[in-house]
């Protein structure tokens, strides 16, 4: 589709976008501040907030025992008490909440506040805790044909570990909620959440009120990359508590530093793997232990677990695999959603082994790539079948975009005459599907209303974050009712227009809310198929079939005879005089998902994401510091609703691989306190980072099993492309080191270290 318009764009650049909290304070209004914990792992003895109470401007000092329902959060798996009660089970974890006049009155009483503890011993890594059988669940398995008899008569066998760090959100827009009471215990959350069903639902509980009295609305985030998915449930709690409590609006939002040392990251993983391969690199049997660091709560870990089990073979079948996956419990901040949800670890793994077939048989790791890849027919470990697979053409588009060869040899003869610089290259395939894995969250809801102007109102469970849904949303419903995009409001998340509303994560944003709208949509379009005929007959004299009528350009008009039309501002009126609905209802559900925990095996996504992405690097071996000379990036996504914005989403997520993998260094100390916890001392990627070199090419498909009107997700998948730096680094590191072994992530430290 040609894209013409960007819903937020003007907003954005004039800086007339809406924000939670960017609005005055509400009258009245009480500004909450949290006393954290100072440590990991301790038993609470006492909690004094008198000399707290006594400030002036402070009216309540809430905690454990303040809360009417049960004290907890948990969603999934029942484990989180909003404050806890006993034990402290992560540094930075929230005790207590003073509610005061404004924000200087309350940070002061937090620090008059007086906490007596008992200090535990931490458990801060995976594999202390997978060693005390810490898991919130037992261990999950997927396995398929028979590995062991493989590995018996295998020509080669190679074992390893492979670590993943972990990784910060680092959204702009912080986490907040501001909670507004109204008659009786009804509440109105403005909260900065991708689930406005969870919050609903959490707060309902905690709070012992029915949901109808509790409204979540979200007018849009000012990012979130999964961050606000689960993770923004509990500050939505605690204003929600304040506000109900004292009668009183109630705003609870955290600064950058307290949101880094507060909040869940990306999982780390450690990874232990088993591979037997032949003498041309095919993989025989694969067998992988995933432990996953899902910090002091569950959170959603049991559920990036299983993504990232799902991904553990990436592009290439195994017919001999055996997947297995331990979530565990540590002493840090609760790890949650982060853009990937998992499959960025898993895929990690399989790729490092790649690589390392690769240089053990000394062969072209693209080359083995393509001899494992998937076909069409080929089963996945959890025995869903590979259809539509592009795998192969978009290694060929690739080789042929970065002229492969002519760079390996460029790369080569660059190698033979530096000394103290060296080249390397890094492939990166995806093969990413798509649905939640938990088959229930696979639906979605929608309104559409028409106004006597013309003028259109859609409101989905979707929540605008920035990667604009609402415009994709828009243009769905345009295209149905024949209709310009401007001519369209997407509404904010609410939960009194579209209630049980899934999160907005997973990348099937644009499909279920998409699909939600089209339906909607579609019967709007229905609705108005009578007075249409009815209409251009009046005008025309001549009978009309409401079935020949096509809906396009602003106009109904007869498919025989394009002049005789009627605007569609005119038929709005003429509709509502003749007491024709302007408004529905769209409900959709992803079709034939399923997948048996107990046996693993299933169909558990709608479809899959192919792609890939090339990388050149130059290494300072004396400085450890690198730069991205070239990425290409070939991208599978059907048939584009909006490719503009599909662009800015690959080239974002890839960026933000990159940065995971090479700079962002999430650092704690031994009481699991962050120490990289702020701006200058956590590195992201900025504009001076970009590849000198980036090319990135969307390869449309006419995929049947893609989404609304053909079109295929891209928030999440391109984010492994960046770790096509990664191994390009390690290869560069290899030119003076063959046996080197670089850390993740490739920091200037790790590199000069794997130097050594």
């Amino acid at each position: 589709m040609k894209s013409t318009h960007h819903l937020s764009g003007k907003l954005h650049l004039t800086g007339r976008s809406h924000f939670i909290a960017d609005e005055a304070p509400v009258a009245g209004m009480l500004h909450a501040k949290l006393l954290f914990s100072p440590i990991a792992h301790a038993r609470i003895i006492n909690l004094d907030i008198s000399k707290a109470l006594a400030y002036p401007g402070v009216h309540r000092v809430l905690g454990a025992k303040d809360i009417p329902g049960p004290n907890q959060i948990g969603h999934v798996i029942k484990d989180e008490p909003l404050f806890p009660a006993e034990i402290i089970m992560y540094a930075w974890q929230p005790l207590a909440m003073v509610l005061a006049e404004d924000e200087q009155a309350a940070e002061a009483a937090v620090k008059l506040i007086t906490l007596e503890y008992e200090e535990l011993p931490p458990i801060l890594d995976e594999e202390t805790a997978d060693a005390a059988k810490e898991w919130y669940v037992p261990e999950r398995s997927i396995e398929s044909g028979d590995v062991d008899s493989i590995f018996a008569s295998a020509p080669h066998i190679m074992e390893g570990k492979t670590k993943n760090a972990g990784q910060e959100h680092f959204y702009m827009e912080g986490q907040r909620c501001r909670a507004i009471p109204f008659e009786d215990s009804r509440l109105l959350l403005h909260c900065a959440t991708q689930s406005t069903m969870e919050v609903q639902e959490v707060v309902s509980h905690l709070l012992g009120i029915p949901a109808h009295d509790i409204v979540v609305d979200v007018p849009r985030l000012g990012g979130a990359f999964g961050g606000k998915e689960r993770a923004a449930t509990i500050w939505a709690c605690m204003a929600a508590l304040g506000a109900f409590v004292c009668r009183k609006p109630v705003q609870v939002k955290l600064n950058r530093d307290e949101d880094m040392r507060a909040t869940g990251k990306r999982h780390p993983f450690t990874s232990l793997w088993k591979v037997a391969y032949d003498n041309d690199g095919r993989i025989l049997a694969y067998d992988i232990q995933l432990l996953a660091n899902g910090g002091a709560y569950a959170d959603l870990s049991v559920a990036i677990l299983e993504r990232a089990m799902f991904h553990a073979e990436n592009t290439y079948h195994i017919p001999n695999a055996r997947i297995r996956g331990r979530a565990c419990r540590t002493n840090l901040p609760p790890n949650t959603a982060f853009r990937g949800f998992g499959a960025p670890q898993g895929i990690f793994v399989i790729e490092s082994v790649i690589q390392q077939i690769a240089k053990e048989l000394a062969l072209d790791p693209i080359a083995i790539r393509m001899l494992n890849a998937y076909h069409n027919g080929d089963k996945t470990p959890y025995d869903q079948e590979i259809k539509e697979c592009q795998i192969s053409a978009i290694y060929d588009k690739l080789a042929e975009k970065a002229a492969y060869d002519k760079l390996k040899a460029d790369v080569a003869q660059f190698n033979a005459s530096h000394k103290n610089h060296k080249r390397g290259l890094g492939i990166m395939p995806v093969k990413f599907g798509i649905s939640f894995t938990t088959a229930l969250l696979n639906q979605g809801s929608a309104l559409v209303w028409v106004y006597i102007d013309g003028s259109v109102s859609v409101s989905t469970g979707g929540v605008e974050m920035g990667q604009e849904l609402s415009t994709k949303v828009a243009v769905v419903v345009s295209r149905v009712l024949g209709i310009r995009v401007e001519q369209i409001r997407v509404e904010s998340s609410n939960t009194q227009r579209v209630g049980n509303a899934s999160p907005t994560a997973a990348s099937t944003g644009s499909d279920i809310n998409g699909n939600a709208a089209r339906i909607a949509a579609e019967k709007v379009r229905e609705q108005l198929r009578e007075p249409a005929a009815k209409l251009l007959e009046q005008n025309s004299g001549t009978a009309v079939s409401p079935e020949d009528l096509v809906f396009s350009e602003g106009k109904v008009y007869l498919l025989s005879n394009p002049q005789s039309s009627v605007s569609f501002q005119d038929l709005i009126g003429f509709a509502y005089v003749e007491r024709v609905p302007l408004g529905a209802y769209g409900y959709y559900r992803t079709p034939d998902l399923w997948f048996n925990r107990e046996i693993g095996k299933g169909r558990p996504f709608h479809y899959y994401v192919y792609g890939a992405a090339l990388a050149e690097v130059e290494l300072d071996c004396r400085m450890g510091e690198h730069t991205l000379k070239q990425l290409f990036i070939i991208h599978e996504n059907g048939q584009s609703l909006h490719t503009e914005i599909d662009m800015g989403q690959v080239i974002g997520a890839a960026v933000q691989g990159y940065g995971w993998c090479t700079m962002e260094d999430l650092v704690w100390d031994d009481k699991g306190r962050y120490t990289s916890a702020n701006p200058s001392t956590y590195k992201i990627p900025g504009i001076r980072d970009l590849p000198e070199n980036f090319q990135v090419e969307l390869l449309p498909s006419q995929s049947k099993e893609a989404s609304v009107f053909g079109s295929k997700a891209t928030g999440e998948p391109p984010l492994i492309y960046g770790l096509a730096v990664f191994f390009a680094l390690q290869e560069a590191v290899r030119e003076v080191k063959p046996d080197a072994v670089l850390s993740f992530p490739a920091t200037p430290e790790a590199l000069l270290l794997s130097l050594k």
